[in-house]
Parts: C-alpha cells; structure tokens; sequence
C-alpha cells in the first residue's frame, strides 16, 4: 500500500472517532513569495519566449480571477498552457502544464548570474534547484546561494511549434494589410464563384473589411487581394491557405504603387534567408564574400522569379541588393530592422513557434553570416552588439540540446558553443568551408565547462560497493578519489562500466540521470540583492511545480501549498512533506479554492493520532462572505497577527464572526524574527508587544465571546493558547514547549541574531507548536457542539432532536449544514458542509429542509491533503464533501426525508452588499445561460445579491465591493458566457433624520381603507449593533428582541409593539382593539417590507427607519380589503411620513487603513482627502505610518491603481466597512437625480403631498 493509500486508511478511521477531530479556521493573508521579475522569460511548450509581465496578462484573460487584493492577484485558467518543465526525478525537460498565473508587489529582488552568462531576477524567498556533492537536486532560497553552488539550468527545451501548413497560413497573416496576395488565374476564378454563391455584399457585410464594397469586388475578380482579406476570406470560405502558398506570389503595397510581385520561397529557404540577413544584411543588401553563399542566395532568389546580381567593388566586399518586396517580407514575419539593424534584431514568436528544420535553417544562416569557427577555443562563435538578441539565440539553441556561454567584451557580446555534445548536436554551416572546420574541430573536440557534473567522488565508492577498483577501466580513481571531476561523458563512461561489472540499483540509475543532456549544471559566480519596487510574477505548474525561464530551472509551490503555507502560519515544510500525504504524488490537484480551501492533515499529539480538518479563510473585507461560511463549519480558529503590525482591522471583524457562530479562538504571532532583526527591540520592549497584542485580543473576546466563555476563551501565554514565531521561517514557540524542550527567549533571540533560523526551525518547528495548541486547546466535535448548538440551531436543545445534535451522534437524525457550493467541471455541484449529527452515505436519499425538496446523494467524501477522498459514509462530526445535491444552496439543511430536522437558520452577513454592476450578455442568445450561471453564482455565494430581469436582458448583481464584483464578472466569462458590464454603482441607503408625530392617513385606491401612522428613526445604537452582527432579530423570540430592544435603549412600549423588522427599519402596531387588523396585518408588513426595499426618494433600500401604525379604518368585507388595496395604501402612509421625517439619502462609507513609509505620509492623506476622506488616525513606528483614513464608497472606485501610483507602490492598504452617513446637502439633489433617471423615475424626486392627498388627487 502506497503512501497515499495509508493517509486515506488513517483519515477514514479517525473520522469515525469524534473525540480525535479538530474542526479549526485560520484566519490570515495569503503570503506568497516565490516570483520572477516582469522582464524572465517563460519557455512555453508551443516554442515561444514570453515576458513574465506579459504572459500573466495573455493568461489572465482565459482564466478565472480567483484572488484580487492591494497586493495580488491569481486567476485560474480555464484550460492549462503548456511549458517546459523539469521532471526532478528523470532529470528530464518535460510538458508541464500552467493551471494558474500570480502577480504580487516585491521590495526586493536578487540578482543571481551562473557561469554560462545568464542571469535572473527573482524574490529573495524564491527556491533555485541546486545539485548537491551528495548527488541530490534540492532546494536553496535565493537569498540563501553562495557562488561556487551549481544550480540546475536547462540545455533542452520542449518545442511544440507550428507543422509546415500552420507555418504557411501564419505567413498569410503576418503579411497582413501590408501586402497583396496574386492568385493564379483558376484559383482567382474558384474564389470568385464561391464568393458569389455566398453574396458579394454578404460577404462583404460579413467581413467587415476597411474598404468599400465595390473595392472589394474588384480585389476577387482581378484575383489580387488584400493578404489580410484573403485570411478572413479563407476562414469564411473553407479554403486552405497552406494549399495556396507555392502557387502565389506577393508584393508590397506601398504609398504611390505596389511593388512587382514575387513567389514567397519554401520554408527552410525562408528562414535560411532571414538568417543571413539577421547577420549580413542591411534593409534590402546583402554583404557577404563568400561564393557559396552568394550561390545559395542566388538559387533561393530565383526560387522567388527573382534575378538578382553579385555587385563587386574593389577592395570592398562583395554585395546583393535585393528589390524591395523581399525586406518588406522579413520585416512582417521576422521584425526585420530597417535601420540600426545591429542593435534592434530580435527573436520573434514567428521564430520560436516555427518547425525545428527551419529554426536550424535561420541559425545557418546567422552562423553563415557572421559566425566563426575558433579553433584555439575549440568552440564556434557569434558576435552581436545586442545581448537580448544573443540571450534568445542561446534559447533556441537550446531547442537542439545544445549549451552555450556568453561573454562581454569591447562593448560587444559573443555566444560560444563547445563541448563534443553540443557541437555534434549543432544545428552547422551550410557554407562549404565553415562546415568542413567545423567537422575537423568536431573530431577533437572534448568536454566543456557546461558539462560538468560536480558530485563528490565518495558517490561512485558507494555505487561501486564491493567491485574491486581494478575491474574498472584506467584512470577511474581519479574520478573517485576527487583528483579529477565528473563530466556527462566521464559519468557515462564510468556508468557503463559499472554496469559492465553487474552493479545496479537505485544509486545507479540516480548517476544515470544526472549524465542526461537535458539539464546542465551550472556554477553561481553572482548573487547580489537589489532594492526593487514593483510586481514579480509567478506560474503554477501541476505535477513537477517548475517551469523553465532564461535558461533556469525556476521552482514553485503547488497552489494548495500555498494556502496552507501563505495563512502565514504553516510552514511549506509542513505544507510539502509533512502532511496527510506527499503533495507530489497526487495524481491531479482539485477540490482547493481560494474562496474557501479544505484541507486535512493527521497530526500526533501525546502519542495519539488526530484528525485536523483545516478552512482556511481569505482576509480581504470583500470576502467576508467566505469567512461567515467557513466559520459556521468549524469548531476553532487560529488567530494569527504580526507581531510589528499588532492588531489589523479585519482582525476584529473576522474574530467577531467567528465568536458569534461560537467559534473558540487560540492566537499565534507571527512575524517575530521582525522584531529582532529589524526594530531591533530589546527583550522587555517584546514583552510588552506581545502583552499589547494578547490584551487587545483579549478585550475583543471579553466583548464579544458568549457571557459563559468570556473568561474561559481569554488566550494565555501560561497555558499555551498563544504561540509565538516566524512561518516564514517555519518555527514556533510556546510556553509548553519551552517547558518541555529547554528552548529559552535567549536562544530564540540568539538564533535569529546569528541568522540561524532554519536551525531553529528544526529545533522549534512551527507545525509541532501550533498542531500541538490546536488539539490541546481547541475542541473536538462533541465538546462543540454540546454549547453551539443552542446558538446556530432555532429548535428547541432539550428536544429529542436537539439531543442529537448537542452529543454530535452518528446514530441519530441527519443533519448537515451546507457552507460552501462549488461547480465542478468533473463532479458537478460539490456542496461541502458540516455533519453535526447523523451521517451521510453514498446514495441516500435527503431532504433539502430549506427548499422543501427531495434529493438523492451521489458520492461523499472527507478532504485529505487538497484533494477529495471517495468513502462509503461521513458520520457526524466532520466535513463533507458531497455531490448530487441538485439546487442546493449554501446555507442548506440536509436532513432525513421521513422526519426532517428543523432547518438551521439562514447563514448571515454582516455586511450588506453596497456596490452594484449592470450584466448583460454580448449575444442575446446567450441570455438563457447567464441567467443560469447568475443563479449558480448566487447559490455560490450568498453575499451575491442578483436582480434578474429576462425581459430586459440586464441584470443586477451587488456585491462588497469592486474587486468582489470583478470577481463575480470574471466567474461569468470563464463559463463561457461575454458580458457586458457597466461602471460600478454605489448603494445608498435613505434614512430619516426627523419625527412626523402627525398621523399620516394612506387611503386605499377603492377609498374603503385608511391606515395611520407616525415616522422617526430607530435608535443608532439599535442599527449599528444590527449592522455589526451584535444581535439579529429575524433569529430572536419575540420576548427576546424585547429586551433586547429595551438594553439598546429602545422604549418598552415602542418594543413591546415591534410586529417585524426588516433589515434595520422596525414596524410597529401601536393601535387598540382594531377590528379585521390581524386579518390585513401580513399584508401591511409586505407593504412595509416593500417600502423599506424601495425608499421614496430614489427607490433606494431604508436604513434605521421606525414606522408605527397608530390607527386604521378596515373594509368589512375581504373582498375590499385584499393585497391590491391594502397594500398601497399603507406605502403611501409610509412615504409621506418619511418625506415629513426629512429624508435623506445616506452613502456607505470605508474605513482605509494604509501602512507606507514615513516618506509617503504625505500622498497618502492627499489621495484619502481627494476623495472626500478623512483622516481619522495615524501611527508612527520607526520610519512606517499606519494612516487610518474614512471615506464614501462611491469615491474608492480605482483606489488601488491610484494609492500603487502615488506611493510608487509602497503602500499596503485594507479597507472595511464603516457604516453609512449622510450624503452632503450639496451633493444630495444632484445623486438623487442620477440615481432616478438611471432607474427610468422622473428626475425630481417626490415631495409629502404627492402621497398624503387622496390617491389619484
């Protein structure tokens, strides 16, 4: 049974055992530092050499944006791109396959140069693979390497270019608008007739082409076409334009006439041309003395119907011109210079993606040109002023296996290729005298530098076991003994004498991986860090988790390694090697998000074995929504805070989640190597940080924690629920652990002073001490549950049922908590929940308690490691992951369908959406799926707010802010559906800021009815506790929300007659003995309801408004007193009392808090304050500021393009909800009318006497 296996055997025996789970939250940021400065280029599968910077853009455009804050973003593609990958095991470049693209801010790089010339950019955190003595390729940071190391760089490169066909039809589209194409008499006439037969001016209309119609019927009947037309054409025709290549011919439209026409030569010809051109060319000349080439370009240009003549001048070397079509050709296909051709040639896409015989054709013809055979260096060489040109040509090399080295001297740069290896694999001459040298140095030619393979002699001992030494060939003592080192040939050499000699085993096939010619070793002769402001980039490659970039092999973690090690609590060893199971041999890498990312590991704890399931939670307030959900499925939380930053914001609002869902927290400060490093602050001065933050915690807790725990969840440093450490560094402390390891504060300060953190993570690893806290302090499924339930679950605890889910019983009544629904390409809706008594099995048959339906379970599982693990059944007590569940949403009720448990309430949200986007597809027959998808999206995520109007065809989502929207728009595209999306609109909130003590009479439309009522504002503290999550009266007993009001400072009358409340606004019945009231009474709350979701002033949502029916007159007859009468009339009475109220409209506002050096204080406070902000708050530490600024939402939009550019991308800024406040009267009007005419209202808004006359008068 395989590693795997085991993992799975254990996860499904321990979550049968309750008392050995732990359901825990982390919540944290995502760190990720393993990225490439925007200039590395990435060698991609189809053959191209693409910019970091530019790459990431290509791709994020056939990705799903899956991560979005100030300081990255990461999309996930829809389909994987190839790129060339190193297979670490084989030492094999292999197809690796991109699955997601990052870009995040850097303040420092390093600089890393190997001995071949090439160097590279990337974050001091990155990992280079280096080559061992021992033999083994292992891990070193970049900050970490020292020059003499040997890092693994690529000498051979996948290359899945263009076949022959797809070559000739790019031709057609690079010649472009540029360019016309001659048809052979016939094929014009074929054109022509299946032009006809679709319409000239259909077709015409069709294409969209920049001329008119009548040029257009010229262009097919003279059968001279536009090269870009006859593209499009060819498309909408069927034709091959592979089939038309050999028998065309093209020239240059130029600006006074076009350009005698020529046949375009085969491929390798082409290319061969380009080459010497590339070398010896300038614009349409040719200077080259050799007869050889001059015939071979005589040949080629005859090829073309071209005659061209060898111009010779004495003492000068000879020269071809050429007319001026051929430039024109290579300048469109190869970005052929015109002027300064020296320092401006380059490698292009059309190059690199172009088949293999005519990439060695160009490299001929350079090497032809201007290459030289040096028989003194035993290499062949090129010079070229331009080392970005020299640098890509080294890489196409590498298309042949072949290694080069690069050197600068005298304001020139020469590539040399040398070695036997490379110079057999030499793509050559086709110059008859190069050729020849080149064969001659061939045949003594020896082992280079670039193929060295630097391990310790003593490895070959071992390999050689008991052989005798005499049994090997002479001079093998020397390789053992060290005298002299290993090549790839001299490995070989010894490899197959070993095998000679009947050695074999593991060892041995190890050494014959490390002679492969697909990888060379190359020494580090610079590192250097250099001060960087800017975005890095990274690619996750599945599987091997490396890609090659400037000819190095450049590592990176898997996406699931960096959620577990970017919370900033886990370390990547844990994350890689530690964990439920070896990363490396999964087979595929699904069921982990970024919006919510399960994961399982099995952690040892006094001898026993524990079953830790982890979520963890995003940190951006425009997630929130993930973090309520995540909550509601876990029993505990790790809270981790930065030890220098103390404390941040969103710190308190997550807590506040997790608290209320009854979530027991333990705290790990992170970040503590900073405080010794950096502010250098003695002892006592981090006992008092810590203090700081432990106290601050604490007072969130003793505010927040139910009164039963308010003391027994306080974290302390004596009993081991706060840890402290580094988890980039990957260790820990507790007061426990130093109890029992004898590790003290001096040795923790001594080993980060010494720069001996890896040691002491070693010592003190930060997976022991914070699993250790976890299942000491944290509790298990049944403990949890014993007090949780009574909170999250409106039945009765006492009841049979409530029993059941109190002890957390497998045996008992099903009952599952959905959280989180995914859409899974393979497995459809996977809906993740929490089991809290019950279990689930494969195949039962449910009943979805919310919606009222019945469905059938398909398959169920547990999450191991990322990935999803298929069981029988999930008792309760863990997580499950389920499909089948058709129509569930998150938030759902999974019970048995004979005697279904009471639903657990609606999951809520402290944060109400306040940003809105109009949606509408491009194609109007695409309206059908995005509704679809809109509802998929709003099942997903229920902080997504969508209004969908099919007649109209647009469609309204809200969300939490621009990048949560953004989010959402890009989650429609990936499902295939383009979409239009306006600019962001702002919700407001209209709010009373008077009383109407009058009765406001509302009249029915029949006059039969009359209703009377007052209008004032709800008490501010009221709202605000709503609005925070401190109390929800729709989950509250009547009696309850009572006192509830009355300890708020609500009147006891005025709360002994609350009927409803919706959101924040309360409805109040203050009449007496009314006769039919209770018979109208739910249609007055639907009324109500209607009219707080629609205020009069400019049908916005209400906010803290009281409305108190003080009398009414009701028809006797229910036939006069029915929706469409009733209905009305008490908006009306609503309306005109607000409007008597004085209403105002209220915009939401955000808190921004931006951290920036001192330097920056000053950009910062301007760019908050130009925005109607305000500066509420700031923080000096050393030479940082943490600026707390408030300002209106509808004033933030494009914030982080302008705080990265005011600040030059120094600032680090989060934003949260701070509530609503009054527009500005001088805003007020103008908002208003915007807001009405966008909604099709008339501009002016409605005034008290519109609603309290008679109806109609």
């Amino acid at each position: 049974m395989g590693r795997k296996e085991k993992m799975a055997e254990k996860c499904r025996k321990l979550m049968t055992e309750p008392g050995k789970i732990r359901n825990i939250g982390i919540i944290a940021h995502i760190d990720h530092g393993k990225c490439v400065a925007p200039e590395t280029k990435i060698c991609l599968a189809d053959g191209r050499f693409v910019r970091a910077d530019e790459l990431f853009e290509e791709l994020k455009e056939r990705g799903r944006l899956v991560k979005c804050d100030e300081s990255e973003e990461v999309y996930e593609l829809r389909e994987p791109v190839g790129v060339s990958s190193l297979d670490k095991d084989a030492v094999e470049i292999v197809e690796g396959k991109i699955t997601h693209v990052w870009r995040l801010k850097a303040d420092k790089l390093v600089e890393v140069e190997v001995k071949n010339g090439r160097s590279i950019r990337t974050t001091p955190e990155h990992k280079f693979l280096v080559l061992d003595p021992s033999g083994e390729i292992v891990e070193k940071r970049a900050d970490e390497l020292e020059i003499g190391d040997y890092i693994v760089c690529t000498q051979k490169l996948v290359h899945e270019g263009m076949s022959e066909e797809e070559l000739k039809r790019e031709v057609f589209r690079r010649l472009g608008r540029d360019f016309f194409v001659h048809l052979p008499e016939e094929e014009a006439e074929s054109v022509l007739e299946l032009a006809k037969e679709r319409g000239i001016k259909a077709l015409w209309e069709t294409l969209e082409v920049d001329i008119e119609e009548n040029s257009f019927y010229y262009q097919l009947r003279k059968g001279r076409i536009r090269a870009d037309i006859l593209v499009d054409l060819a498309e909408e025709l069927g034709l091959d334009l592979a089939d038309l290549y050999d028998a065309v011919e093209v020239s240059y439209r130029s600006n006074t006439k076009s350009t005698k026409p020529i046949r375009l030569p085969e491929p390798e010809d082409l290319f061969y041309l380009a080459g010497l051109m590339f070398g010896d060319g300038c614009w349409n000349q040719l200077t080259n003395g050799s007869e050889a080439i001059q015939g071979e370009v005589k040949r080629i240009a005859s090829d073309m119907g071209l005659e061209v003549r060898v111009r010779r001048y004495e003492g000068k070397t000879a020269r071809i011109d050429f007319p001026e079509t051929v430039p024109r050709i290579l300048e469109a296909l190869f970005d052929y210079p015109r002027r300064k051709k020296a320092h401006r040639i380059r490698v292009n896409d059309f190059l690199t993606r172009a088949p293999l015989d005519c990439i060695a054709e160009f490299i001929r013809g350079y090497f032809d040109a201007d290459g030289t055979v040096e028989e003194g260096r035993s290499a062949v060489s090129v010079t070229s002023v331009s080392r970005e040109f020299l640098e890509d040509l080294q890489l196409l090399l590498q298309k042949f296996d072949v290694a080069s080295y690069l050197r600068e001297g005298d304001g020139a740069y020469t590539l040399y290729v040398s070695g036997a290896r490379s110079l057999e694999r030499f793509p050559g001459f086709r110059e008859p005298e190069k050729a020849e040298k080149l064969k001659k140095l061939m045949e003594k030619a020896s082992s280079s530098e670039l193929e060295k393979v630097p391990i310790s002699g003593e490895i070959l001992r071992e390999v050689r076991g008991d052989v005798p030494t005499t049994r090997m060939f002479n001079c093998y003592s020397n390789y053992e003994g060290g005298q002299v080192g290993l090549t790839k040939s001299s490995l070989e050499k010894v490899i197959s004498t070993l095998e000679a000699v009947g050695v074999e085993g593991e060892a041995l096939e190890r050494l014959k991986a490390l002679a492969r010619d697909d990888v060379c070793f190359l020494e580090v002769v610079r590192v250097e860090e250099v001060e960087y402001d800017g975005y890095v980039y990274d690619f996750t490659v599945e599987e091997h988790h490396n890609f090659a970039a400037e000819g190095f092999v450049v590592h990176n973690t898997t996406l699931s390694d960096q959620l577990l090690a970017g919370a900033g609590m886990i370390s990547e060893e844990l994350a890689g090697d530690q964990l439920v199971l070896d990363f490396d041999e999964m087979e595929q890498e699904r069921g982990i998000t970024i919006d919510a990312a399960n994961v399982s590991m099995v952690h040892e704890y006094e001898g026993e074995e524990y079953l830790i399931n982890l979520i963890d939670t995003p940190g951006h307030v425009d997630f929130s929504g993930d973090v309520t959900r995540a909550m509601r499925a876990v029993d505990g939380a790790i809270v981790v805070v930065c030890a220098v930053e103390g404390v941040m914001p969103q710190t308190e609002t997550v807590l506040r989640q997790a608290l209320r869902e009854r979530v027991r927290p333990v705290l790990y400060i992170n970040k503590v190597d900073r405080l010794i490093n950096e502010l250098k602050l003695s002892p006592e001065e981090m006992q008092n940080r810590f203090l700081e933050i432990i106290s601050e915690v604490n007072k969130m807790i003793e505010q927040m924690a139910p009164e039963e725990f308010k003391d027994e969840w306080k974290v302390s440093v004596e009993d081991g629920s706060v840890a402290f450490g580094s988890a980039y560094y990957g260790w820990g402390i507790s007061f426990p652990f130093m109890e029992k390891t004898g590790i003290t504060f001096k040795d923790i300060i001594e080993y980060c002073q010494q720069d001996k953190q890896k040691e002491l993570a070693q010592e003190a690893p930060v997976y022991q001490v914070v699993l250790d806290m976890v299942v000491k302090h944290l509790p298990d499924p049944v403990t949890a549950q014993e007090y949780r339930i009574e909170q999250i679950w409106p039945g009765d605890p006492e009841s049979e049922d409530g029993k059941t889910l109190r002890k957390c019983d497998p045996n008992g009544k099903l009952a599952m908590v959905v959280t989180d629904v995914r859409i899974d390409e393979h497995a459809g809706e996977v809906a993740t929940g929490r089991v809290y008594s019950g279990t689930i099995r494969e195949g039962q048959q449910v009943y979805l308690a919310s919606s009222k339906k019945e469905t059938r379970v398909q398959q169920v599982g547990i999450y191991m490691g990322p990935d999803r693990i298929r069981t029988d059944e999930v008792p309760a007590g863990n997580i499950a992951a389920v499909t089948g569940l058709r129509d569930v949403w998150a938030g759902e009720t999974v019970t048995d369908p004979e005697d279904p448990i009471e639903p657990f309430e609606e999951l809520q949200h402290f944060a109400e959406p306040v940003v809105t986007v109009a949606v509408e597809a491009k194609n109007t027959q695409d309206l059908p799926k995005l509704i679809e998808i809109l509802h998929q999206i709003a099942k997903e995520d229920p902080t997504v707010k969508v209004e969908i109007n099919e007649e109209t065809g647009q469609h309204l989502v809200s969300g939490m802010g621009e990048l949560h929207l953004e989010i959402i728009a890009h989650r429609i595209k990936e499902r295939g559906v383009d979409i239009k999306v306006s600019e962001p609109i702002v919700v407001y909130r209209e709010g009373v800021f008077g009383v109407c003590d009058d009765e406001v009479e509302g009249k029915s439309p029949n006059k039969h009815n009359k209703f009377y009522v007052t209008v004032e504002p709800v008490e501010e503290e009221i709202v605000e506790a709503i609005e925070e999550g401190k109390f929800n009266p729709e989950e509250m007993s009547k009696k309850e929300l009572e006192e509830t009001l009355m300890e708020y400072g609500m009147d006891r009358d005025d709360a002994k007659a609350v009927e409803t409340v919706k959101g924040t606004n309360f409805f109040l019945d203050k009449t007496v003995g009314l006769q039919y009231l209770n018979e109208v009474m739910e249609l007055l709350i639907e009324g109500f309801e209607e009219a707080m979701e629609e205020g009069p002033l400019a049908k916005e949502p209400c906010r803290g408004v009281k409305v108190s029916l003080v009398d009414a007159e009701i028809h006797e007859d229910p036939v006069h007193r029915g929706p469409a009468q009733v209905i009305p009339a008490i908006k009306r009475a609503i309306y005109g009392g607000m409007l008597l109220a004085d209403t105002h409209l209220l915009e939401p506002m955000q808190y921004i808090y931006v951290t920036v050096p001192q330097d920056y204080m000053g950009a910062v406070t301007k760019e908050i304050q130009g925005r109607r902000g305000t500066i509420e708050e700031i923080q000096q530490e050393g030479d940082t500021v943490i600026i707390k600024g408030k300002a209106p939402v509808a004033e933030m939009f494009g914030f982080a393009n302008d705080i990265r550019s005011a600040t030059e991308g120094r600032a680090i800024w989060t934003t949260e909800h701070a509530g609503y406040e009054r527009v500005p009267e001088e805003l007020e009007e103008q908002i208003i009318r915007e807001i009405r005419e966008r909604k099709g209202l008339k501009p002016e808004p409605p005034k008290p006497e519109d609603y309290i006359e008679d109806y109609g008068g």
